[in-house]
């Protein structure tokens, strides 16, 4: 078996309901066990499909990007494939989307209604990718 983040992460559920939480006889502490075990679990999902959820948020910014104008921006691609490099080009896309987003809501027209309806709908999705899961 090869131990991962997730295993060790199930791991500590376990240990936490299975021999911390029986023990536990002050009802705050036992709470507080149980909220443990639930905000591990939670990072645990989360971690599991992070870079996938960021990769794709990242191309969809660019698509939208490229129906804007702003084609130097839709052409660029991801410095690499660490959380914390596509965190980084994440702030950099979604600075770009909300000028083209303030933008494209001062601008009359069936297009720029479109995109700024199409920004709105991303945005919706985004979160609710990064949205815990239970």
């Amino acid at each position: 078996m090869k131990l991962t983040g997730e295993i060790v992460l199930e791991g500590v559920i376990d240990a936490l309901r299975d021999q911390v939480a029986p023990q536990l006889t002050d009802a705050f502490a036992a709470d507080a066990a149980r909220m443990a075990q639930s905000l591990i679990a939670i990072v645990g999902r989360a971690g599991d499909d992070a870079a996938a959820i960021r990769v794709a948020e990242n191309a969809r910014i660019r698509e939208l990007l490229g129906q804007g104008g702003l084609s130097e921006a839709a052409a660029s691609q991801d410095p690499g494939l660490k959380i914390s490099e596509l965190d980084a080009e994440n702030g950099r896309l979604r600075a770009l989307l909300v000028e083209l987003h303030a933008r494209v809501e001062a601008e009359d027209g069936a297009e720029a209604r479109a995109l700024d309806q199409a920004i709105w709908r991303a945005l919706r999705a985004f979160e609710m990718a990064r949205a815990p899961r239970g």
